[in-house]
């Protein structure tokens, strides 16, 4: 059956069901007596062998809660969660990620939960043991009875001490058999209360971002695939775009940019290529660590070199790229925006190669276009193709031809992230892509990259020569401002030339009647033959012009010919380096590289392209202290952990109508 979204799910007439629910709940808050606890829906997350329960959304904790609650609940029936990107089978107990391959995790409704020692976060209790422990509760808090002792299956026993003083006792023994000390008890907690919960994602969706990640199976340092890479990428930009837009998202101008992964990688090294087996017969014994990875990443640029190699790849993507977008439009029938890719490192090269041989004549029955040589006029598209493919020279009858699928939609930006796309396209042969080249169904390209990363090049100078002695344009600090290194440096540079023109002006006031009157003093015929010469010269004359003036920042739009892309605007983007980074450049090579994943400033330049392309700029007013972007921790996938602040026992049940309120009591909104 097909996902209910979130946002529709909250949306059904109230029940029977919910009608005693209303009344139970206003005659419980009238006597002030005992109230029921509050539900909340959590799933499991596992990384790195560590077991982490995270809390839903508050839109899909509260959207699960309807349909658990509902009368029409059926095994088929799941609820489209984060975004759409999750559905969650309900009976099943299930979440499945519904875009790409993944674990499926069990999701459980909770209200009872304890301290776990080695992490101190909270783990929720299974829902047979918190319904026990609610109904004794109950009764204890009913009868004031406390100190009323539940005994579990594991041999704990939970201590209802007060109502909000509850604790977990360890099995059988209380003190700790080597110190003779007693062992300090657990915290139980009851309810909601003081947890960090998100309120959940804008519903609708202006626009569509694929990316594809490049070499080896993770994207980062911290070893994390390219869906929990473009997890955090996500996160980000839905703070950035609240934050810079914060008008047009509070009048409902804009929602959210929707960004998926395309994963092609494991694909190249499954058992259908059968490559790493390959490999494994012939890689030597030695420094196994080393090979493993230059066998899962490096030799990944080799096989994109391969006919036969580089056909899987460039097959998977457009193949992902199309199943991917289909599914979304599938899902989202309402949606009428636009569709841009991004592409990291090799991944960038395979979407160039892939957007140059598409054909704006091409119809959904062509399914490939096969590179070929017959028929090519000079200057011709088709010639320019097969040119900056992965084969130099012509091409021989004998020799493998590599078929590009076509895209089922034109994407309206493609964005490279640290790109060796002007190296390739050099190493092919080519010296110059020419004014006249574009990629003929993305009319926006930019080429975004960090200043020490090795791996990437520019682009401009092989569309126009002269654009070599133009800097790239330098991409702002997303708060508004240059990096504080960068400002001293210039500011320093400034007070510099201002004090050598400030020392150059009172030399000239000093010496100059010194230098008039020697000038005077001179033989008076030789006075009278200079006379007609010209006038005395002073030291004002000699003076270098333009001494000291501040170069200006290199402009987005220039007088040079920038062919076909961008309206006339600059192709090549620069990030602003990190104070330590210039101290360190070649140690900060290792990271430029893989930096674009979690980079504010990349980011925030795509959504600015993005929505820029929608008519909708940003405020005028930049946040700059006041904006914190929420960065996840040390673990992937663990940015919405439990927090432990607060030990109130329950939190305040209401009634429901249709988006109940009061529901969200107690919880901490992030600011």
């Amino acid at each position: 059956m097909d996902a209910i979204p979130a946002n529709e799910a909250l949306h059904r007439p109230p029940t029977e069901t919910d009608s005693n629910s209303t009344l139970a709940t206003n005659i419980a808050q009238t006597s002030k007596t005992y109230r029921p606890v509050y539900h909340h829906w959590f799933y499991q997350n596992v990384a790195e062998d560590k077991i982490s329960w995270l809390p839903f959304s508050t839109v899909d904790s509260l959207a699960l809660e309807d349909a658990f609650i509902s009368n029409d609940l059926d095994p088929d029936k799941v609820i489209a969660t984060d975004g759409g990107r999750y559905d969650v089978n309900i009976l099943r107990r299930q979440k499945c990620p519904v875009y790409w391959k993944g674990t499926v995790s069990e999701v459980r409704r909770c209200s009872w939960f304890y301290k776990n020692d080695i992490d101190r976060h909270y783990v929720p209790y299974d829902e047979n043991i918190a319904a026990t422990l609610e109904g004794e509760f109950k009764i204890a808090f009913e009868l004031s009875q406390w100190h009323r002792k539940v005994k579990l299956a594991s041999g704990e026993t939970v201590e209802f001490r007060a109502s909000n003083d509850l604790v977990l006792l360890p099995p059988q023994s209380t003190t700790d058999a080597a110190s003779q000390m007693p062992i300090k008890p657990k915290i139980v907690k009851r309810g909601m209360d003081e947890f960090d919960i998100d309120d959940g994602e804008p519903a609708k969706v202006d626009h569509l971002l694929l990316m594809v990640h490049g070499i080896g199976k993770f994207c980062d340092l911290r070893f994390r695939t390219v869906e929990e890479s473009v997890d955090e990428f996500r996160d980000i930009a839905l703070q950035l775009t609240q934050a810079h837009y914060r008008s047009a998202c509070e009048q409902g101008v804009i929602n959210r940019v929707e960004i998926l992964p395309i994963n092609w990688h494991e694909r190249l090294h499954s058992n259908e290529t059968g490559v790493d087996d390959q490999l494994k017969k012939i890689t030597l014994p030695s420094i196994p660590r080393l090979r493993e990875l230059t066998n899962g990443t490096i030799l990944d640029v080799l096989f994109y070199t391969s006919p036969m190699y580089c056909q899987t790849i460039i097959s998977t993507v457009g193949e992902e790229l199309n199943r991917v977008y289909n599914l979304f439009k599938e899902r989202n029938p309402s949606f009428r925006g636009g569709v841009s890719i991004g592409g990291h490192s090799l991944g960038s090269l395979i979407i160039f190669d892939l957007l140059a041989h598409q054909h704006p004549d091409d119809t959904s029955d062509e399914a490939t276009r096969e590179e070929s040589p017959k028929e090519d006029t000079p200057g011709s598209n088709k010639t320019l193709c097969r040119r900056i493919s992965y084969m130099m020279g012509t091409v021989d009858a004998n020799q493998p031809k590599i078929s590009y699928p076509h895209l089922d939609f034109k994407p309206h930006t493609f964005f490279a992230l640290g790109s060796p796309i002007g190296m390739f396209v050099t190493v092919r042969g080519l010296a110059q892509l020419g004014e006249d080249f574009c990629l003929p169904t993305c009319p926006s390209f930019f080429n975004i990259f960090h200043p020490y990363d090795p791996v990437a090049y520019r682009i401009e100078a092989l569309i126009n020569p002269e654009l070599a002695k133009l800097k790239p344009v330098l991409i702002p600090h997303h708060k508004g401002r240059k990096r504080m290194h960068l400002e001293l440096k210039e500011t320093m540079a400034r007070v510099g030339a201002d004090l050598k023109q400030k020392v150059v002006d009172s030399m000239k006031s000093k010496w100059n009647p010194f230098y008039q009157f020697a000038f005077f003093q001179r033989e008076e015929p030789a006075a009278e033959e200079k006379s007609n010469e010209g006038t005395p010269v002073s030291l004002e004359s000699t003076s270098e012009e333009g001494e000291g003036v501040e170069p200006e920042p290199e402009p987005e739009f220039i007088d040079f010919n920038m062919g076909q892309l961008n309206n006339g605007r600059r192709i090549d983007y620069v990030l602003q380096e990190a104070p330590l980074e210039i101290v360190i450049d070649y140690l900060s090579a290792i990271s430029s590289h893989v930096c674009y994943w979690r980079s504010e400033d990349s980011i925030l330049m795509i959504i600015k392209e993005i929505y820029s392309s929608l008519k909708i700029e940003t405020d005028d007013k930049i946040p700059q202290q006041t904006m914190t972007i929420v960065r996840p921790p040390p673990f992937p996938n663990t940015q919405r952990q439990l927090l432990a602040a607060g030990m109130k026992s329950t939190s305040p049940f209401c009634a429901r109508d249709d988006v109940p309120q009061d529901q969200t009591t107690g919880f901490l909104r992030k600011t």
